[in-house]
């Protein structure tokens, strides 16, 4: 069973928490991997993916974005995604000890937009990017999907009604999770309820990101994985015809691929990175 360790980087605005752990003893080591987890979960949602990608030699590790899970919460909203890619890039991976050209990325969802954006403003910085679900619209599709989810529907209530409505969107999302995996639902709709603003926050930027103009400039090395029941899976011909000469490929687990398709993603990344 891997050990998954827990830490926090300084930086200027506050602390960001991750997660972290190294390949058992005796196991050659392999370039490193830096998870990024989509809105609104936490570094959690990467610790089973870690749990295959570590034993296989890859030492992982999985921050928490500001706003989100246990790292600190910006006092005002963030421009762009501009300013989460610095701070991680000048800042969050030095702290983890990250070397630049030295290390994967795989980012899920909103943590996609991000590795895009560094990939193209940071070209030395990514080995190669992963991007789980990749949110590459145009600025009329980015509109729409502002208008459904840059809305605080689970702002704190007195009555507590924000509690149940971040039960029914997740279970929504999730295509009413089977009773097997109510673990799921519960840790997600915790780390929803605590990132209410962060989630604004981060959606704000990523409706605002010229995503198609990214995806044109990208140079680095580029994986792009989505499931079938993924909300985003409506744009991903979208995203192969603007880049036909990026590998693409289906995967399992819907919008919450590293916990529900966890083998298919890890098989597909280990592929890749060989």
């Amino acid at each position: 069973m891997t050990s998954i360790k827990k830490a926090y980087a300084d930086t200027p605005l506050g602390q960001v928490h991750y997660r972290y752990a190294a390949p058992p003893p005796g196991t050659p080591t392999k370039d490193a991997l830096v998870l990024l987890h989509m809105s609104a979960s936490s570094g959690a949602s990467m610790e089973a993916l870690m749990g295959i990608l570590v034993p296989a030699g890859h030492p992982c590790y999985a921050p928490d974005m500001p706003g989100f899970g246990s790292s600190f919460d910006p006092t005002s909203d963030p421009p762009n995604i501009g300013w989460y890619v610095e701070l991680y890039a000048d800042h969050v991976f030095p702290a983890m000890g990250l070397q630049p050209g030295r290390f994967h990325l795989i980012g899920h969802h909103s943590g996609g937009v991000i590795g895009l954006d560094m990939a193209v403003s940071h070209p030395q910085l990514l080995k190669s990017l992963v991007s789980i679900g990749p949110a590459v619209m145009t600025a009329e599709q980015r509109s729409e999907m502002r208008t459904k989810y840059v809305v605080p529907f689970n702002q704190a209530e007195p009555s507590g009604a924000h509690l149940l409505k971040t039960w029914e969107y997740l279970s929504d999302q999730a295509h009413n999770i089977p009773t097997t995996e109510l673990s799921l639902l519960q840790r997600e709709a915790i780390d929803h309820i605590r990132a209410w603003r962060g989630r604004l926050q981060i959606y704000g930027c990523v409706w605002s990101q010229d995503s198609e103009r990214l995806l044109e400039e990208v140079k680095t090395p580029t994986l792009a994985l989505c499931a079938r029941d993924d909300v985003l899976w409506a744009y991903f011909d979208s995203f192969k015809a603007l880049r036909p000469d990026i590998k693409s490929a289906e995967i399992d687990g819907g919008n919450f691929g590293p916990d529900r398709g966890t083998k298919s993603i890890a098989a597909q990344v280990t592929a890749w990175l060989q």
